[in-house]
């Protein structure tokens, strides 16, 4: 049986660049030689594509860009193609690509900006599609769906750069509908640097107009204390989730699987995890934080279309648990994502 021509892309200019490497190279060690013909293509941090043919650890220390074999190349929008270009002495290669696992973090990886290249390309992709990629990178956005389908989180009001010139009158109406602390966070980015908790007006300006360097719609919520719990789903016409994880904070960071909840408790965790998938257009893979409140409440606070796919990592963590090994795990993200396409969906 031929192999699988796998185009594996990691990197990437977003703050999350780190992170990807990481789980490339967890992921690569895993995929079996004989079954995938693994074709590493690496973004750097000024965004230039370079077909990479070097060992894993490099990549695993990023020193992968250093590489004197490394070529540029690109994913060709041309379906005609299917596949990837590589600059070798002034003439470019076509290399046909299978399908596509995309380890890019952040903005062009997670918001369906990559993804639409692959489907421009006609190449099957691993992961969430371009709507449920782009809505879920809004924050904002996946607010307004998750309370249409009544899905509780945290109250949250949105400010946007329309309305610079009239912050004060923002400001005011944040006030009147949470009270401090205040989280607040740009919609489209994960960046830590530009988000905080604010305690007072002062603080609340300062973290809004440093959010607005990242993004031009802002996020403000209600901090949430309670305990945090973790669900993973997983597929596409019939997603199931894992059981529900938590974190535990006791001398560092770890996840109990399954969680000490009752047994009500968590089979409602799971259906919002479920019913917040399907409102999302999610497909493949996803990890949804939630918080659990000293007053019994359930509220949903994240939604992660990417992600960490380490081996030591939660999601994979608590897919383990349902019996789902890391290895086996990485390769049926794969093989759905090509029997998905297959169907012309």
């Amino acid at each position: 049986m031929a192999r699988l021509r796998l185009l594996v892309l990691f990197g990437g200019s977003s703050c999350e660049y780190s992170a990807s490497l990481a789980m490339t190279a967890s992921i690569l060690r895993v995929l079996p030689a004989d079954k995938y013909e693994i074709v590493p293509v690496g973004i750097n941090k000024k965004n230039r594509w370079l077909y990479f043919p070097g060992d894993i650890q490099e990549i695993e220390s990023d020193t992968w860009s250093d590489n004197q074999d490394c070529m540029p190349a690109v994913l060709s929008p041309d379906p005609a193609h299917s596949g990837i270009l590589i600059l070798e002495d002034g003439t470019y290669t076509l290399k046909r690509i299978d399908v596509v696992f995309s380890m890019l973090k952040g903005k062009y990886g997670e918001d369906g900006s990559i993804q639409g290249l692959c489907e421009l390309s006609n190449i099957p992709y691993v992961g969430n599609q371009i709507l449920g990629s782009a809505v879920c990178r809004n924050k904002a956005l996946t607010h307004k769906l998750l309370s249409e389908a009544n899905i509780p989180m945290p109250h949250w009001v949105s400010v946007s750069q329309r309305h610079l010139n009239r912050l004060d009158r923002e400001y005011e109406r944040i006030e009147e509908q949470l009270e401090y602390p205040i989280y607040v966070k740009p919609s489209r980015s994960s960046a830590s640097a530009v988000s905080g908790i604010a305690e007072n007006r002062e603080q609340l300006a300062a973290l809004v107009k440093r959010a607005f360097t990242k993004d031009n719609t802002v996020l403000a919520e209600e901090l949430v204390e309670g305990r945090e719990l973790r669900v993973g789903v997983f597929g596409y016409d019939l997603p199931f989730s894992s059981f529900v994880g938590e974190i535990i904070h006791d001398n560092g960071k770890a996840v109990t699987v399954p969680a000490d909840l009752d047994d009500t408790i968590s089979k409602i965790v799971r259906d919002y995890a479920i019913l917040a998938y399907q409102t999302l257009e999610c497909a493949s893979l996803a990890l949804f934080d939630f918080f659990y409140t000293e007053q019994g409440g359930i509220l949903l606070g994240e939604v992660n279309t990417l992600p960490d796919l380490s081996e030591d990592a939660i999601y994979p963590m608590l897919m383990s648990d349902l019996g789902m090994r890391y290895s086996y795990l990485i390769e049926k993200l794969i093989e759905q994502a090509v029997e998905h396409s297959d169907r012309g969906l």
